[in-house]
């Protein structure tokens, strides 16, 4: 199986996880503050991934610089700390599911990213594809009765922005470190960021400033609490697959493709999730949604049939060489 079919096969891999997520964190159902969460799960799907990424190491004589560490630290910083705490605190100024709609354009983003940065080539049904995007999140949205929060509004395509540019980051050093080492150790640091942040804020005067700052969220946070066993297993989950499995997917496909196509989970995520919040919860699906989500439908196979025809043309070829 060549690289580009092994990729696409696990961006539909990464978008059913994914898509699993918000499901999992209603079923917590509050058990854990916010940023203790956010902070645990990251941390447990590094340890993860931590002993592949050593094998991976040994096994091509991997010995990451200084400059690899504070590249580390950096997207670290960007796609953990920063982009998971803007992610949070959107949730907590605007509706939940608007967030989450808006949070599904970042492959607009990572094509404005990856051709600058890796001059990566923007195809035509690439274009379509987010047109068709653009279309569906309107219509999700229904912007003739929705009322933004200026603020949530803000930290959400902050937090897209930060997240679209992850596959982009990931390409600049894949060839030295390799996609397991990269997604490990940006999780390891951004998550260890992020604890450090939450120490901190254990700090009164630090604690004071957080506040003072709006960002409650960070100061006097229990590291311990919300633990049952129930808890604990959907905590290992989020940590382990959805975190741990989700970053290092991304990262895979961003080896096998390229850093535009692998943003395109988040064609996919929108549809599957839905599906699956109907099959748990028995959320009902709005008209305008049901519209919303066949665009994305479309925008998917604006992507994938080009792929698919590609493909087939590859194997007919291979079959009359041999």
């Amino acid at each position: 199986m060549d690289q580009r079919k092994k990729g696409y096969l696990l961006i539909l891999l990464a978008a059913a996880i994914y898509s699993t997520t918000e499901v999992a964190l209603k079923l917590l159902g509050g058990a854990f503050a916010p940023m203790q969460l956010t902070c645990e799960r990251v941390l447990i799907g590094a340890f993860f991934v931590l002993p592949f990424a050593l094998r991976e190491m040994r096994r091509r004589k991997i010995r990451p610089d200084r400059s690899d560490w504070s590249y580390f630290a950096l997207m670290g910083f960007l796609t953990v700390t920063l982009h998971m705490s803007f992610l949070q605190l959107a949730v907590m100024h605007m509706d939940a599911s608007a967030a989450a709609v808006i949070y599904s354009g970042n492959p607009v983003f990572a094509i404005v990213a990856a051709h600058l940065l890796l001059r990566e080539p923007v195809k035509k049904n690439h274009l379509l594809a987010i047109a068709l995007e653009l279309i569906g999140i309107l219509f999700i949205l229904n912007p003739a009765h929705l009322e933004l929060n200026v603020r949530g509004f803000v930290e959400i395509m902050c937090a897209t922005v930060l997240f679209a540019m992850y596959g982009t980051l990931c390409k600049l050093r894949m060839k030295k470190l390799g996609s397991v080492v990269i997604a490990c150790f940006n999780m390891l640091l951004g998550g260890a960021e992020m604890l450090a942040i939450l120490l901190l804020g254990k700090i009164p005067a630090i604690a004071a400033f957080y506040e003072k700052c709006g960002l409650d969220l960070f100061a006097r946070v229990s590291l311990t609490a919300g633990f049952t066993p129930r808890s604990a297993l959907l905590m290992l989950y989020v940590g382990i697959f959805c975190a741990g499995l989700g970053f290092l997917l991304m990262a895979k496909i961003t080896e096998y493709t390229s850093a535009i196509e692998a943003s395109f989970i988040y064609l996919l995520k929108p549809i599957l999730a839905t599906a699956l919040a109907a099959a748990v919860f028995r959320e009902y699906i709005s008209a305008n949604r049901m519209i919303g989500i066949a665009f994305f439908l479309a925008a998917s196979l604006c992507v994938s049939v080009p792929v698919l025809r590609q493909m087939k043309r590859q194997r007919t070829a291979d079959g009359k060489q041999t």
